[in-house]
């Protein structure tokens, strides 16, 4: 159940990234050097769904198995 929630939060994650790093690839004036451009489209997006999975796991330890 942990793995469950934990992939549908980084799942769920996907999109505002999209939109956070596209608002900020518009507020940079749409830059098209290799470097900027590919940290924006790809990092933001990218740091976006592993704060989730991170997120999800962290707050998932109720339904964590614990074994003596």
């Amino acid at each position: 159940m942990r793995v469950l929630r934990t992939l549908i939060i980084g799942a769920m994650m996907v999109l505002p990234g999209m939109i956070l790093g596209y608002l900020v690839w518009m507020l940079a004036g749409n830059p098209t050097t290799e470097p900027m451009e590919s940290l924006i489209c790809n990092g933001i997006p990218l740091t976006s769904i592993v704060l989730g999975l991170f997120f999800g796991w962290k707050s998932g330890e109720e339904y964590s198995v614990k074994l003596e």
